[in-house]
């Protein structure tokens, strides 16, 4: 029982060491002041706004960038929020 303990906690460590990407270079730099400024840039034609808002904020404020243009574009100047996935594969920053 005391092993599975020990398996489970290792296993939840390594899931969240990939829960947030390494913060890279960029070519968009956001400061995190700006970044709701930016993500309502990002998520004026999405249909959920509300939650594209939620992730576009907490990944700008994580990665410190947010791709010019709309949801979908331009995400090859910022890695790191290009390469965020959720557990699921999906991108996580929109």
């Amino acid at each position: 029982m005391r092993l599975l303990h020990i398996f489970l906690a290792l296993l939840i460590m390594a899931s969240m060491s990939r829960a947030q990407p390494p913060v890279g270079p960029t070519t968009c730099p956001v400061p995190k002041d700006k970044c709701e400024e930016a993500c309502n840039v990002r998520c004026s034609q999405k249909g959920h706004k509300k939650r594209c808002l939620f992730y576009c904020n907490h990944c700008c404020g994580w990665c410190q960038c947010v791709p010019p243009g709309y949801v979908g574009e331009h995400k090859d100047c910022c890695p790191c929020y290009r390469d965020w996935k959720k557990q699921t594969g999906e991108p996580k920053c929109p």
